[in-house]
């Protein structure tokens, strides 16, 4: 069974934090070679590459450079090709993007993102940091700040997000009409996302999990539905939570 932090089944109200930890580099990327991700990952960016692969102009360079600090944390060595983030990004299976700060602001300049939780990487490419979350009540007045303070003296950090669903699927760029109530068939989706500072550039890292709530132990299921339960009701509803 994939392995889920305890944390998760604390049966706390899901509330809207950062809670950003120290991160051991050593745990930072997951390139186990036979996980099903991996051939998932690989098998995007040969169909549907326009949709999980996007970069700007200005955002080669810092691809570049996050591409080739995925693959010394690694101790590989790329091959030489237009696109080095996609090399790298197939070596593991999370999610990378690449945040640079421009115009007094951090903005999104590339990413491989072949597992979205219901948003598309053509909306978010090139925006900064507060508007990617515009759409999160109450971001960018409570959490706004601190985020750009956060990016701007950053050491290796991790945190962890999570919601349910009603479709296990990995890769989810859009959300279906009608909402989702909570319930004992729905689907636990866990991201373990990273910040790594690589030189004057930021590595954000996305790691998901998915387990059905009906596979887990009934304590354990419980606490989730109690915290969707208990939720604040504008990001119950940001999250497409009913009932």
């Amino acid at each position: 069974m994939t392995a889920i932090p305890d944390e998760v089944f604390s049966g706390r109200p899901h509330r809207l934090t950062m809670g950003l930890r120290s991160l051991d580099l050593a745990t930072w990327l997951d390139a186990d070679p036979q996980h099903p991700q991996r051939a998932q990952r690989a098998t995007l960016l040969t169909q549907r590459r326009s949709d999980v692969y996007a970069v700007l102009p200005e955002g080669r360079e810092p691809a570049r450079l996050v591409a080739q600090r995925v693959a010394e944390q690694l101790g590989l060595v790329l091959p030489q090709s237009q696109d080095p983030l996609v090399d790298a990004a197939l070596l593991v299976r999370d999610d990378l993007c690449v945040l640079a700060r421009t115009e007094g602001t951090w903005r999104l300049v590339a990413a491989v993102v072949c597992f979205p939780s219901r948003w598309r990487l053509a909306d978010k490419l090139g925006r900064d940091v507060l508007a990617i979350h515009d759409p999160v009540p109450g971001y960018r007045s409570g959490l706004g700040a601190p985020t750009t303070k956060v990016f701007d003296a950053l050491t290796p950090r991790w945190r962890l997000n999570w919601t349910l669903l009603d479709d296990p699927a990995l890769f989810q760029p859009a959300a279906p009409a009608g909402g989702h109530q909570p319930g004992p068939d729905s689907y636990l989706r866990v991201e373990r996302q990273c910040l790594v500072p690589v030189g004057d550039v930021v590595a954000f890292t996305i790691r998901t999990d998915v387990v059905a709530l009906a596979d887990l132990p009934n304590d354990r299921a419980k606490a989730v539905l109690e915290a969707a339960s208990t939720t604040p009701a504008d990001l119950a509803a940001y999250r497409g939570w009913t009932g």
